[in-house]
């Protein structure tokens, strides 16, 4: 899927690769890991290829010196180092010519032949040339299928030149056919650093990644791990009007009935234990007598939405929608959910569909156009979402949630027509719900978000220190201040480790924390380190889709730091996480199919 969207960077257009790979990773899936990862060191590069071969030269100009060498008629001949090693230069070029024809006349094993002696004739401080006989005799054994060969004498030619574009894919197919897949990846993640990620390069690179994922993934024993707790609360506060969630039908249950399974259920919500939540749930459910099995429905939906379990999602807000018991209530807040898992299940048009025929089947409803809007926005429809949001607004004029997310609508209309004063107005007018909504966890993230998408940086420094002081036990607006004072000054990196530790501390599973510190773990080239927080990331998420994707972003990492270290180039210390919103992974809120 990502050839569609992939194509070869050129000065003048590599700036906004990565942030369109991010904003259509809903889109394209796991294959933008690498990718992504790939331009943030794309202008890294430390030479441009002509110095490669000046470099060559330099170190193959040999010292003059002379030897006394005896002759038949009993003379003396003095004859030069440089000349001998001039003669033997030109030996192995002659050998290597003669593989040469012998390789296009298709007779391979007369070729190596040819190579072999060419690499044994060549003086050993020519790199260049040696590099090139061996590469030359990789072709060959290539020609013969003898996978092995090749890769031992890519290898060796990789070695005298870490830069040589044609060996490194050479190698990289050779790994593929033998199922090398790691070394292949790494191969194709230098050719893509070293080429323009040529989508050739790229595209093989998504492939492998993908297979090594579904690998890696398959083999993984039962994840054990809590959800996030601030992850669970963020996705749940999404849905502000769900009937199951509200608190004074929480407290109808607590009240009348005390330690029924529902009443059990909003206790381990309450402590924490969220892998308790579905089980009760469902116990309510197949309980005769229970009264309130769709709202015990709703809750086990939206559990299952974050445990990855998206299918068994759609049938309980299926059962809920169709119920005649259920009140409208119930009914838009199952289709709104019904929505949210169809974008995780990557049907983009189904949700919008579904929120268009819950707009219209509840009219006099604000919710369903605000949740329209805000897809509408991330995918780019910024005048039909404005329309949405006027119109929930309309509806309900003291929505506030409706009114923020029409100033989120402003800002990136602002920006796309280069409209300065709408944006700061927008921005402006942002602030003013601060008082009201500052112990708001969604606000904060949007708020700040708003900024860092106008490169306002300052400014959203200054409100991250505020929200924190109203919550201060958010790891996500710790993880996003690190992440701000790194992107304002790379010096704070002390600070931004530290804040990155305190985040875990309050939230050891936290998903967004833990790939967000692995991204500054790249950026100081702790490569290693990085790799382990995916790994932890990995074993405290649900559902394949998001396993896929850590999954990928760790071999990624794995093989692009590997790459880095061999071509001698850093990652780039201003890089921050992917942009494209204040929830990192894929740039979207976990709610509408990010990553948590």
């Amino acid at each position: 899927m990502a050839s569609k969207l992939i194509r070869t960077v050129k000065e003048s257009d590599a700036s906004d690769l990565g942030e369109k790979i991010v904003k259509y990773a809903l889109v394209i899936g796991i294959s933008t890991a690498v990718c992504f990862g790939a331009y943030l060191i794309y202008k890294q590069q430390q030479k441009p290829k002509q110095q490669n071969k000046a470099d060559t030269n330099e170190r193959t100009t040999a010292k003059t010196t002379t030897t006394t060498i005896g002759s038949d008629d009993g003379h003396t001949i003095l004859k030069s180092n440089e000349n001998i090693k001039k003669s033997k230069l030109d030996e192995s070029i002659e050998l290597k010519n003669e593989g040469n024809a012998k390789y296009r006349d298709k007779k391979f094993v007369e070729a190596i032949a040819y190579y072999t002696k060419a690499i044994d004739a060549c003086p050993a401080d020519h790199d260049e040339q040696l590099s090139q006989f061996y590469q030359n005799r990789a072709a060959a054994y290539e020609s013969l299928q003898d996978m092995e060969k090749v890769i031992e004498d890519c290898s060796r030619a990789i070695e005298l030149n870490p830069k040589y574009v044609k060996c490194i894919q050479r190698r990289a197919r050779a790994a593929e056919t033998i199922g090398n897949n790691e070394l292949a990846l790494e191969d194709y993640s230098t050719v893509c650093f070293l080429d323009n990620f040529q989508p050739v390069y790229v595209m093989s690179a998504d492939k492998i990644l993908t297979e090594l994922a579904k690998e890696y993934i398959s083999n993984l024993s039962p994840n054990t791990a809590e959800l996030s707790r601030d992850f669970v609360h963020t996705s749940l506060n999404e849905f502000e009007d769900d009937p199951a969630l509200s608190t004074s039908f929480i407290n109808e249950i607590q009240t009348a009935h005390p330690d029924s399974n529902l009443d059990r259920a909003y206790k381990a919500l309450n402590d924490g234990n969220f892998s308790e939540i579905s089980d009760l749930c469902t116990r309510e459910i197949e309980s005769e007598d229970s009264e309130y099995k769709n709202q015990a429905r709703l809750l086990r939906g939206s559990f299952y939405i974050l445990n990855g379990q998206y299918n068994e999602a759609v049938a309980d807000f299926d059962t809920v929608i169709d119920d005649l018991n259920s009140t409208e209530e119930m009914k838009i807040n199952g289709k709104l959910k019904r929505a949210n898992a169809r974008i995780h299940l990557r049907d983009l048009e189904g949700a919008m569909n579904e929120y268009k025929t819950c707009i219209d089947s509840h009219p006099n409803s604000c919710t369903p156009r605000v949740h329209s809007g805000m897809l509408k926005t991330l995918l780019e429809q910024y005048e039909d979402a404005d329309e949405d949001f006027a119109k929930a607004i309309e509806i309900s004029p003291t929505n506030l949630r409706a009114k923020y997310q029409k100033l989120i609508n402003d800002t990136k209309i602002g920006s796309k027509n280069n409209n300065k004063y709408l944006v700061d107005q927008a921005l402006s007018q942002f602030e003013e719900y601060f008082d009201t909504c500052k112990k708001d966890i969604y606000y904060a993230l949007a708020l700040t978000s708003a900024y860092l998408d106008n490169d306002r940086k300052d400014k959203a420094l200054e409100y991250l220190n505020k929200f924190i002081q109203e919550i201060p036990d958010s790891p996500t607006l710790l993880a996003l201040k690190a992440n701000c004072l790194m992107t304002t000054d790379p010096s704070n990196a002390d600070e931004a480790e530290r804040l990155y530790k305190q985040a875990l501390n309050y939230d050891a599973s936290n998903e967004t924390v833990l790939t967000m510190y692995a991204i500054f773990k790249c950026n100081r080239n702790q490569f290693d380190e990085a790799a382990e927080l995916y790994e932890k990331a990995i074993h405290c998420s649900r559902g394949e889709e998001k396993l896929m994707q850590y999954a990928a972003l760790l071999f990624a990492i794995r093989a692009q730091g590997r790459a880095i270290k061999r071509l001698n180039i850093s990652f780039p210390g201003n890089a921050g996480f992917p942009p494209g919103g204040a929830m990192g992974g894929a740039g979207l809120p976990a709610w509408l199919g990010g990553m948590g």
